[in-house]
């Protein structure tokens, strides 16, 4: 048996070592085509700041798989493109082209930046202007903060522009945000988004809404001026394009994969692709959501390394599904937690489902414990069935781990009343006898009715 292996980030390796752990004897082989693998990109705008290493992301290095795992890794291999009928790969590497035949393939590909078609843009990579989606980026951009800039303009709102605008902030940079779309973090409600946009405020970090970036321009004194449109510009050393990424589906388009949500590649349960003996696994495939049961493309880490792993046992014979998704995700700003999991509001009539949601503001600790603060929570049911169809919280804390009931409701398929009705954890440094989230399902129960 060989596996063939594109792409050795999260998703690649897992798959890999879970097929050398089914069968020592696999050929199993991972075309990467940079010089990195397995690394915690996630973490990337937590190093921004001094004293902190990039290098430190690395899980497993490519000599520990080669030599511990016995994993055949091929750095700086690009494949450019899929035979599926002669089951082949081709590509170019530093030796030149070459052609690899494969008994299954797991497509592992990942995502990549969304970048904006900003005219300017192009003349200032690397030399003023960032991304931080790899590994490599975060190096760039270390590189870049030895500089002691003292200002830096972050284009897009979203997980990763809010992250590193305090990894930013941490170095004493004077940071701005601009966001294209109204609001910020689309999938919370307005009473939520208010507190990450306050808490934007109070760290004097100011978010431009509903503003474009048009040009980028180098100026005579080295700074680089941003055009947005406004009456004034706005005037940086550095900056961040964070505005989103997208599937790496392009071969396998071309191969004449099927594809899903945003263009990711179609898998099945079992993360096989619409051709046979190709898997795919990551962000550069779809998953289904487990309230929606529609494609969606949801590129998170835990997705990733699940996926991973399920594709490299199933490459090997095993049948084992992929579960669904629930969207859950969780970020700190600043102060704040910030967490949801499920459908948001738009989702859920998108879905068809005729949707009631409340938000409270509860305590994170009992009044006599000093400390803490006021916690956010927001929870959305369907009227008829009374089903939990997603939840968000924002604040100081406990909003990491109260999301988790959530998750837990969601998966389950239980109504509010059965969350109103659970067991709890208390304990009067982590909350008040009555939890936030069962505060949050006793109002909405009432709206329910």
């Amino acid at each position: 048996m060989r596996l063939v292996i594109i792409g050795g980030d999260a998703a690649g390796m897992s798959a890999a070592s879970q097929a050398k752990r089914l069968d020592s004897s696999a050929d199993v082989i991972v075309l990467e085509q940079t010089t990195d693998v397995s690394y915690g990109a996630c973490g990337l705008p937590y190093k921004l700041p001094d004293g902190q290493d990039m290098e430190d992301l690395r899980a497993i290095t490519v000599e520990e798989f080669r030599g511990k795992r016995n994993i055949d890794v091929r750095l700086q291999h690009e494949v450019e493109r899929i035979d599926p009928e002669g089951h082949t790969v081709f590509g170019t590497s530093p030796a030149g082209p070459f052609e690899l035949q494969y008994d299954r393939l797991v497509i592992a590909t990942g995502a990549r930046l969304s970048s904006p078609p900003i005219p300017g843009l192009d003349d200032l990579w690397g030399q003023g202007a960032y991304a931080l989606k790899t590994l490599q980026d975060g190096r760039s951009l270390k590189t870049a903060l030895r500089q002691q800039p003292k200002s830096v303009v972050i284009v897009g709102a979203g997980y990763i522009g809010l992250e590193a605008a305090e990894g930013f902030h941490q170095q004493g940079l004077q940071v701005t945000i601009v966001e294209a779309l109204p609001e910020i973090l689309g999938f919370l409600p307005e009473k939520l988004r208010a507190r990450v946009s306050a808490e934007a405020e109070a760290k004097q970090v100011p978010i431009h809404l509903g503003t474009r970036v048009e040009r980028l321009e180098r100026t005579s004194a080295g700074k680089i001026t941003v055009h947005t449109g406004a009456a004034s510009a706005l005037e940086t050393d550095l900056v961040l394009i964070s505005t989103g990424v997208r599937p790496n589906s392009e071969i396998a388009a071309q191969a004449g994969l099927k594809l899903g949500a945003n263009r990711s590649i179609a898998v099945d349960d079992y993360l096989f692709t619409s051709a046979p003996d190709i898997l795919a696994a990551g962000d550069c495939a779809d998953a289904t959501h487990g309230i929606s049961n529609q494609s969606v493309w949801m590129p998170l880490a835990l997705r990733a390394n699940r996926a991973g792993k399920l594709a490299g046992g199933n490459a090997l014979g095993q049948r084992r599904a992929a579960p669904p998704v629930m969207g859950t995700a969780i970020f700190p700003f600043f102060d704040l937690q910030i967490a949801r999991a499920g459908l948001s509001a738009e989702e859920a009539a998108e879905a068809g489902f005729d949707a009631v949601s409340t938000t409270i503001d509860a305590p994170t600790r009992a009044r006599y414990i000093p400390g803490g603060g006021k916690l956010a929570v927001w929870l959305l049911a369907d009227k008829g069935s009374h089903r939990l169809l997603g939840g968000a919280m924002v604040g100081p804390e406990s909003a990491a781990h109260r999301i988790d009931t959530v998750v837990a409701t969601l998966h389950a398929e239980q109504t509010v009343e059965q969350l109103y009705a659970m067991d709890l954890s208390y304990q009067p440094c982590f909350g008040p006898s009555w939890s936030p989230l069962l505060t949050c399902a006793s109002q909405l129960m009432k709206k329910l009715k």
